[in-house]
């Protein structure tokens, strides 16, 4: 993550906002996936009293994690550039 740091630092403030819309965008599709994917596995582990498909949701978890840290970062490099 520091070396993502240090990219952001090199980047025109246009460049930022272009990365934070895409971040977001990605955040908001991996948000809606993970909640319908386990809605459904939550549906179909009742159903077939088997829970071991409820692991499966923690890929769209971790992958949603990240995109949101490095939204993060980008919103904070953003912040800092308009503060000065």
């Amino acid at each position: 993550m520091i070396k993502e740091s240090k990219k952001l630092k090199e980047l025109s403030f246009d460049e930022l906002k272009t990365q934070q819309k895409k971040y977001t965008t990605f955040v908001s599709v991996l948000s809606i996936l993970t909640m319908l994917t386990l809605a459904a596995l939550i549906y179909f582990a009742m159903k077939s009293e088997n829970y071991t498909f409820i692991v499966l949701c923690g890929g769209f978890s971790f992958a949603l994690l990240l995109c949101a840290v490095i939204l993060k970062q980008i919103e904070s490099e953003i912040t800092a550039r308009d503060s000065n």
